[in-house]
């Protein structure tokens, strides 16, 4: 699954992120230093189905927070699980193998039998002795036969298992559904964007800095976050990800990566803030 490309916001507000980032270059004899930036969401996905089919429910709508692993979209099914329902039952199966188990085990005893009689006493021949263990060999090579089938159907089935899976698709991680594309009973086809899932839980700040601004800066270090929200500027605490270590040629700027908890998604990806450089 692709990423979705960066809102066109940050595009957008480019050239007031460098200037802002210019003039804190210049303030930079000052204590605190403010740089612009944006925030982000750390996991955003645009989720598509895995298998070609007609829609056959869909069990979410925008704006709904969904659990890892919960149900968004499912496919017609039908006969994906009919296909499981067989597989299982051929593989649950055991009357085959456990009669083949009971011979072998029979014709063994009975073999060992004969060879102790004609060891002990003459009253068995050498070639019934012979007849009896080639049986119980055959007999074993019947029952290791069948284990193998056992094995291979029990593949079959999770194969079948995995294919009725493909007809759904599943929230990956936690989080708010944003944008649903499909509708009941339209066809999908593979690796279609169907649906967008958000985590906000954590989100990232990202901002670009002058090289003389990130001395010291250094993933793992926290940092300050000036985030404006719709009822006024919020202080948290951010932890670096990640600190460019090329310089952007266009610009001539660092991008710095912090990442920050939002438990109650009061912040929404997309808000201007700055970060506290000292």
């Amino acid at each position: 699954m692709k990423r979705p490309d960066r809102p066109a916001l940050v595009r957008t507000l480019r050239p007031w992120l460098l200037g802002c980032a210019a003039a804190a270059l210049v303030s930079t004899a000052c204590a605190e230093v403010l740089a612009p930036g944006i925030t982000e969401p750390l996991r955003d996905s645009l989720l598509s189905a895995a298998a070609a089919g007609t829609v056959h429910a869909v069990n979410v709508k925008e704006g709904d927070r969904v659990a890892q692993g919960a149900i968004i979209l499912e496919l017609d099914k039908a006969l994906e699980e009919l296909e499981v329902e067989r597989r299982r039952v051929v593989y649950e199966s055991r009357v085959e193998l456990e009669a083949a188990g009971q011979r072998a085990t029979l014709l063994r005893a009975d073999a060992e039998s004969n060879r102790r009689l004609f060891e002990k006493s003459v009253s068995v021949s050498r070639e019934e002795v012979e007849r009896r263990e080639l049986e119980a060999r055959l007999g074993q090579a019947e029952y290791d036969r069948l284990v193998a089938a056992k094995e291979r159907e029990r593949i079959e089935f999770a194969m079948a298992q995995e294919q009725l899976a493909r007809r759904r698709v599943t929230a990956p991680f936690a989080g708010v559904i944003t944008d649903v594309r499909i509708e009941l009973g339209e066809a999908c086809e593979p690796r279609q964007p169907v649906v967008r899932i958000v985590d906000l839980s954590r989100a990232t700040f990202v901002a670009n800095l002058a090289p003389e601004l990130c001395a010291g800066l250094a993933p793992g270090r926290t940092v300050t976050l000036r985030i404006e929200t719709p009822t006024g500027v919020k202080d948290v605490t951010g932890t670096l990800e990640y600190v460019a270590p090329v310089i952007d040629a266009g610009s001539g700027l660092l991008r710095v990566k912090a990442v920050f908890d939002n438990p109650d998604g009061a912040i929404a990806p997309g808000a201007l803030g700055h970060m506290v450089v000292q």
